[in-house]
């Protein structure tokens, strides 16, 4: 009887999961998948990008395809305050080469203007914006803090049980 009851609970339990993960399979498969597009508000085709990290709003947008990297962090609202944006990082999935890293130095275009130094994103891109070693470093003196307040608590309660004893 128990056996019989485990083999039904496996049965019920395992079996959907494993039909269900196998549709799944099936649906994404690239041929079985019609193309998508994104049109905008003025019939121009959109691409979805992805920005990481230091920005305002980070998250995946869909821009205007021939977008460049300037416009895109200004979509995301712009660079925070301890965004490093001398050494912003482009993946990009390219076909021939696999996934590529172009490594882009804004700070240099914000000095210089020279519109070659900014890519123009193609569909897929992600962005990635790191932070600076100075917000590192406060990150790490922070924590520190915390755990000598942590301590510095722990020790008063030292100090006083052995006083109450």
């Amino acid at each position: 009887m128990k056996k019989t009851v485990m083999i039904t609970l496996v049965c019920c339990l395992v079996f959907p999961f494993l039909s269900a993960r196998g549709q799944e399979s099936n649906l994404s498969l690239p041929q079985d998948r019609a193309a998508q597009y994104y049109l905008g508000s003025k019939d121009e085709l959109l691409i979805p990008i992805n920005v990481w990290g230091f920005v305002q709003k980070p998250g995946q947008y869909l821009v205007p395809d021939n977008t460049d990297l300037i416009t895109l962090l200004s979509y995301a609202g712009g660079p925070t305050e301890n965004a490093k944006i001398s050494h912003i990082r482009v993946i990009r999935n390219d076909r021939k080469m696999g996934n590529v890293v172009y490594k882009v130095d804004v700070k240099k275009y914000i000095e210089t203007g020279d519109d070659r130094l900014i890519p123009i994103l193609k569909p897929g891109d992600s962005i990635i914006v790191n932070g600076t070693t100075f917000h590192w470093v406060s990150q790490f003196f922070e924590f520190v803090s915390r755990i000598a307040v942590v301590a510095q608590i722990y020790y008063f309660i030292v100090i006083a049980d052995q006083y109450n004893k």
